[in-house]
């Protein structure tokens, strides 16, 4: 007799596809992790950690990080032996492609001496075909100095590889370099911002006389942990909060400031004169062209003297801010400012007289959309409560931003914390309880309309606490993935996950888009320094953690160990319901969810429908085929491997199926009645936090 094909029943039963549960971590396919040990830095600042990861469509991974020297993978030292040695330095950095099954297929080390920068900010993938990184370096201009900078030795004799060794005060640049999917360097460019005077000269760091002439190298500026992007047309769009008036040197010399000059290379400049120029702390916008050509177009965002005091404390890399673009090649970005003072006057977007940001709370943040011509689209604005005297624990921060294309959703992720828990904050003038939590904000990417929001509670604090590195943040398939900390406990889904008082908690935390928990995965470390990830990426049913540690930590089955003051991982997960849509059934839903499947005369039950380790299975008006006094069906999965089941018999047409060693995972479960016809039920098996 014709079997039936067992994914007929796909549309009816897809209902069941991602429904899940709490989880405890199922299982990291691999873990890589690498330590060293730096006596010249202090434990509670970390050296080793990663700063970003993307991968192909392929499934390769693509990481950039740092380390000090003695840090090794798989038995693999990151520093190569460079002619001049491997003198004693704690900022080093690396790009490394691994496979989907873990292996070490290319690595590229950044490496300076001195102490001098030699630090990966930022890295981004174009389509299949190259790899587009930022740097801070420090270019050698002294006998004894040297940079190995991704192949290539850089010293003194050959600095002009990088740019004129007169063009800059302190050496330092930011290098953007592309590379291809193999390692195989492109093109570098080095960049570093000048400031012009109101008589057109550029200022230099020793002009006392006021005469240029007599006066030393320039005075710059480099992109320092600036966040870009880069546009369908590969133009590069980099983000930045201008710092020329309270870094200018002299007392005086701010006065002259009229213009900013950028140079490439040591010797291409663009210069622009703001007729708008900020007395305090504002953000600008630059678009170059492919090769850094041409300066294409500058903005600034805001039209009006910003009435705030500053951003987040000097050196966090959250005062740059986040850029971000999606699919149209439409720019946001978000910010955050410090209000110290609560002025409360208000600033109009450049070309955007009616879009205005309002001066409220100490801490505020804006989102803003631009087109691809960087004209603004909308701005929307955040505001944190706060009544209290400025604290450690008593900040807002905008983190990180992702983009789902399929949903046309903006979920941008960010820290709320205050030592009075009666306080709140307003997202456009929406009000949410997001005291002392760490959450994400989903907006519609085209109107900017607030949606929802999702939180981790607790009765301390949880945050993304780190400010070295950016926090990551992945979407898909109604899931929101991010990977804040927390202190005390937490409460999800109306269950409290103690920890010891004041130990501080890691966690993968995962919600649907309308802020209802999905699943938690615990990442179980005793050291508050720690970070359970601050890079992410999903493909297909991977997700890629990137984190580090100043303790030991414990990943499912995998227990890692630092050598140092610091340890960094990078794990690979994976879980197959990633692949398909979640479906939340509500907050009364108690796990007895049943799919009723009518055809041929039978109705076919599966309940509660996601399990956990047992499913039961109901057939009305027939019988299943006993044979051997058994009643058996097939159980198969999403790798197309299929095998005989046992079902134990319940009484009245009820059975049942265990399934406890099984992995999370959707399965198809097809059944032969008495009459010899078969039926297939679609199950999800989840795992349970609480189960061990």
């Amino acid at each position: 007799m014709k079997q039936k094909n067992p994914f007929k029943h796909l549309l009816l039963l897809s209902i069941l596809l991602a429904a899940s549960l709490p989880a405890f971590s199922q299982h990291f396919d691999w873990v890589k992790s690498y330590s060293a040990n730096n006596p010249l830095r202090p434990l509670w600042n970390p050296y080793n950690f990663i700063v970003s990861s993307v991968t192909d469509s392929y499934g390769n991974l693509y990481v950039a990080g740092r380390f000090a020297n003695g840090a090794a993978i798989d038995g693999q030292d990151l520093l190569p032996i460079t002619p001049h040695g491997s003198q004693y330095c704690y900022r080093n950095s690396f790009i490394i492609k691994f496979s989907p099954q873990g292996q070490i297929l290319w690595k590229k080390v950044l490496h300076s001496n001195d102490e001098k920068p030699g630090n990966v900010t930022e890295m981004h993938i174009v389509g299949d075909t190259a790899l587009y990184i930022t740097s801070d370096v420090y270019i050698p201009n002294s006998d004894g100095q040297y940079i190995y900078f991704y192949d290539t030795l850089i010293t003194k004799d050959n600095a002009s590889y990088m740019m004129s060794l007169d063009s800059c005060t302190y050496s330092y640049a930011t290098a953007f370099s592309i590379m291809d999917l193999d390692g195989n360097v492109l093109e570098h460019h080095f960049l570093h911002i000048a400031l012009i005077d109101t008589a057109g000269r550029v200022i230099t760091s020793d002009r006392s006389d006021g005469n240029p002439e007599s006066s030393g190298r320039i005075f710059n500026h480099y992109f320092q942990a600036n966040p870009f992007c880069v546009d369908s047309d590969g133009n590069i769009i980099i983000g930045q909060v201008p710092r020329e008036i309270s870094d200018t040197p002299g007392s005086n010399n701010w006065q002259l400031l009229s213009g900013i000059s950028i140079m490439v290379d040591g010797h291409s400049r663009f210069s622009f004169y703001p007729e708008n120029r900020p007395t305090r702390s504002n953000y600008r916008i630059l678009k170059f062209s492919p090769h850094f050509d041409n300066l294409l177009q500058y903005q600034y965002v805001f039209a009006d003297t910003p009435f705030w005091n500053g951003d987040p404390p000097a050196g966090d890399p959250l005062t740059t801010g986040r850029l971000l673009m999606d699919s149209e090649d439409n720019i946001y970005l978000c910010h955050t400012v410090f209000n110290r003072d609560r002025d409360y006057g208000r600033v109009s977007l450049n070309d955007a007289s009616d879009m205005v940001l309002e001066g409220k709370e100490v801490f505020m943040g804006f989102l803003v959309k631009y087109n691809s011509h960087l004209e603004p689209q909308y701005i929307r604005q955040i505001n944190y409560l706060n009544t209290q005297t400025q604290g450690y624990y008593d900040y807002y921060f905008f983190h990180n931003m992702t983009i789902d294309e399929d949903s046309n959703s903006l979920f941008v992720i960010a820290s709320v914390a205050c030592d009075v828990p009666q306080e709140t904050m307003y997202v456009d003038g929406v009000q949410l309880n997001a005291n002392n939590n760490a959450l994400f904000l989903q907006f519609d990417k085209n109107t900017g309309r607030f949606l929802s929001y999702g939180i981790v509670p607790t009765n301390k604090c949880s945050n993304f606490l780190d400010t070295l590195v950016y926090t990551g943040v992945v979407c898909k398939n109604n899931r929101v993935f991010a990977l804040p900390t927390f202190q005390n406990n937490i409460q999800w889904q109306n269950n409290e996950i103690n920890i010891e008082q004041y130990k501080w908690g890691k966690g993968l935390f995962i919600w649907d888009y309308a802020g209802n928990p999905i699943q938690y995965i615990d990442f179980n470390s005793i050291s508050r320094r720690s970070e359970p990830g601050n890079a992410l990426v999903l493909h297909d049913s991977i997700l890629y953690v990137c984190g580090y540690s100043t303790s030991s930590m414990t990943m499912a089955d995998t227990i890692l160990y630092p050598s140092g003051n610091t340890l960094a991982y990078i794990a690979k997960y994976v879980d197959t319901s990633f692949m398909t849509p979640y479906v939340y059934t509500g907050p009364q839903d108690t796990g007895d969810v049943r799919i009723k499947v009518v055809e041929d005369g039978n109705t076919f039950v599966a309940y509660p429908n996601p399990f956990r380790q047992r499913v039961n299975i109901g057939i009305e008006n027939g019988d299943l085929r006993i044979e051997n006094g058994v009643a058996k069906a097939w159980l198969t999965d999403m790798q197309g491997r299929r095998e005989e089941v046992r079902l134990t018999p319940a009484g009245n047409g009820k059975y049942t199926l265990d399934l406890t060693s099984r992995p999370q995972s959707t399965y198809l479960l097809t059944l032969t009645t008495a009459t010899g016809k078969t039926h297939t039920l679609r199950l999800l098996k989840q795992s349970d936090i609480f189960s061990r």
